[in-house]
């Protein structure tokens, strides 16, 4: 805790060498930053794991059942990819990120909560959980080395990442929407529409109905 009159003496000193001063503040926060990275590194294989877990338990219970047991990667095809991407994607956090191999590994991650009946808030919780898990496996760490103000500051970057992941969600969703209509359109009542225009319209009407419906839910 720094008192009065050392705050006073800072300010002076801030005063008279501010150049001195701004390296000295670049110095100290390239150190703090060093030093969380090194403690976000030594903590990545149990965050990772957890991570993995908490994605798991986001299905059914049978299913999570089977992703949490089953480690064959052609058996659990879901759960590899789920893994293919984590880890590196903790990396990319951790790290200095790049926005191409970033979003590259998000899809992985997303695209399959995407295509299965996950609301956005249920598909994208999983970013905010694992703020949560590397606040429960760091904290200590962090308070110790006096890091707080870097920490909240790659917290920021998970909400970053937690933004990303929804625009790729969507991106995702809407190519499924796309797919849905195209097979609409292919189907035999719109192909034989010319024998029959009334039937087409109130048939296509429908349907449009229906993808209109799964649209709002999700």
């Amino acid at each position: 805790m720094v008192n009065s009159s050392d705050s006073k003496l800072r300010q002076i000193f801030e005063q008279l060498n501010p150049l001195d001063f701004k390296h000295e503040e670049d110095s100290i926060r390239q150190a703090q930053e060093e030093k969380l990275r090194a403690i976000l590194h030594e903590k990545k294989g149990a965050v990772v794991e957890k991570w993995v877990k908490v994605i798991h338990n986001t299905y059914p219970p049978e299913t999570a059942q089977f992703l949490n047991s089953q480690k064959n990667r052609f058996a659990n095809p879901i759960g590899a990819s789920i893994s293919d991407s984590v880890w590196p994607l903790y990396d990319q956090l951790t790290g200095d990120p790049d926005p191409e191999t970033t979003k590259k590994h998000l899809d992985v991650l997303i695209r399959v909560r995407a295509v299965q009946d996950f609301t956005p808030a249920g598909a994208l919780n999983i970013m905010f959980e694992l703020k949560k898990i590397i606040r429960q496996e760091v904290l200590k760490d962090v308070l110790e080395h006096d890091l707080l103000e870097r920490f909240l500051e790659f917290e920021s970057k998970i909400d970053r990442f937690a933004l990303l992941a929804f625009d790729v969600f969507m991106e995702c969703r809407e190519k499924v929407w796309q797919i849905k209509r195209n097979d609409l359109l292919k189907r035999p009542y719109i192909l034989q529409g010319g024998m029959c225009p009334s039937y087409m319209l109130r048939r296509g009407k429908q349907h449009l109905e229906k993808m209109e419906k799964e649209k709002t839910q999700h």
